[in-house]
């Protein structure tokens, strides 16, 4: 299998062909945020939290549905990635319901630790809930 060469943050990084940035970037031990990502389900992209920075392109690519290519020059950490994660995050926030200490994944939940993490502490878009019945399709 072909192997590609790139850097992330800096670091060189030598993965195989078909590698997302995201897989490319744990082998770095370079941390991403990740919401939507899980390794059974195939990469979507539709949180938008794992956005980082190609300096070989003026994409901003999703980390965890991209594949690398040889050449790129991904930033994780760029102040113009930060801005857009945290406004990413505030939006996911504005439809998220405010009963975390009701919810079983309370202080074990990844959207309460990046809001942490990103210091979000208040709203700052107008909540938009829409009252949904509980998906009891699977166990």
């Amino acid at each position: 299998m072909k192997e590609i060469s790139l850097k992330i943050n800096n670091v060189p990084v030598t993965v195989p062909e078909g590698t997302t940035i995201l897989k490319a970037a744990k082998t770095a031990q370079i941390k991403i945020p990740v919401l939507c990502y899980h390794p059974d389900l195939k990469p979507s992209g539709s949180c938008g939290i794992c956005i980082v920075k190609d300096q070989s392109s003026s994409k901003l690519p999703r980390a965890c549905c991209t594949p690398v290519q040889e050449g790129m020059d991904i930033i994780t950490n760029a102040a113009e990635v930060i801005d857009i994660r945290r406004t990413v995050l505030e939006l996911i926030l504005s439809n998220h319901p405010n009963d975390c200490l009701k919810c079983g994944r309370s202080g074990n939940c990844e959207l309460q630790r990046l809001a942490a993490e990103f210091g979000i502490r208040e709203d700052l878009f107008l909540k938009d809930l829409r009252e949904l019945e509980g998906d009891m399709s699977t166990p």
